[in-house]
């Protein structure tokens, strides 16, 4: 019976986070609030994850930095200024020694453990140049997932899985060659909040196949199934 029981709040609790997501993504995608739709994504894994609190630790992570950032005037140099923070003042980094850590796609578990992979250190960039005004957006070039700044001068790459390091759309185009990509165009423009979870929800689904996770391979495809509704 208790086991039944705990079958059953596990299908209600799930249920409240479908709907909360359905409410989420079935905005416009420039609409669609990513620090929100991250959260509800890691509260299909961790059920008490504390959205608030994360939230709270992102704006302490920009007020840390928001006065060093004030007093630049080039968004490249403000960004140079946010990258040096957060991956060598803050030591966030990348997973190399377990990158198919499922640990390293939630947000709440990068805050916590420092640690991520492209995409999700992607996001945590995202939403604190987001905090900042800065203008940026999320690039998914094949096989790899980086920050974007552009104005009418300059186009500039955050590579946040290396340490922030910034390269140039050659040097982007040359790592997509090496790895086995045929360069195309569209691969170097930013994508929307829709299609970063899209990405990090594919990341999942595929842990899980490969770990043989059923429930949570399923509950996440339904909710890919979801955002493309």
């Amino acid at each position: 019976v208790r086991v039944e029981a705990q079958g059953v709040l596990e299908r209600i609790r799930l249920e409240v986070v479908r709907k909360d997501w359905e409410k989420v993504t079935s905005l416009p995608d420039q609409e669609i609030d990513l620090e929100r739709g991250a959260m509800l994504m890691a509260r299909v894994c961790y059920p008490e994850v504390d959205a608030k609190g994360c939230g709270e630790q992102l704006d302490q992570l920009a007020e840390k930095i928001r006065p060093k950032v004030k007093e630049i005037e080039k968004p490249k140099d403000q960004l140079k200024t946010l990258s040096h923070f957060l991956f060598e003042d803050q030591r966030f980094r990348g997973n190399w020694e377990d990158y198919f850590d499922p640990q390293n796609s939630y947000l709440n578990k990068v805050l916590e453990r420092k640690l991520g992979i492209p995409i999700s250190l992607s996001v945590l960039y995202l939403l604190i140049a987001k905090r900042l005004k800065l203008p940026v957006f999320g690039v998914g070039i094949p096989g790899h997932f980086m920050v974007k700044y552009e104005d009418e001068r300059t186009e500039l790459y955050v590579d946040t899985f290396n340490g922030g390091r910034f390269l140039s759309r050659p040097e982007c185009i040359q790592f997509m060659v090496e790895a086995g990509y045929p360069y195309q165009s569209e691969f170097m423009e930013g994508v929307s909040p829709r299609e970063i979870l899209a990405r990090m929800l594919r990341n999942l689904i595929l842990i899980y196949v490969d770990r043989h996770e059923t429930t949570l391979e399923k509950t996440l495809t339904r909710f890919m199934d979801m955002l493309y509704k």
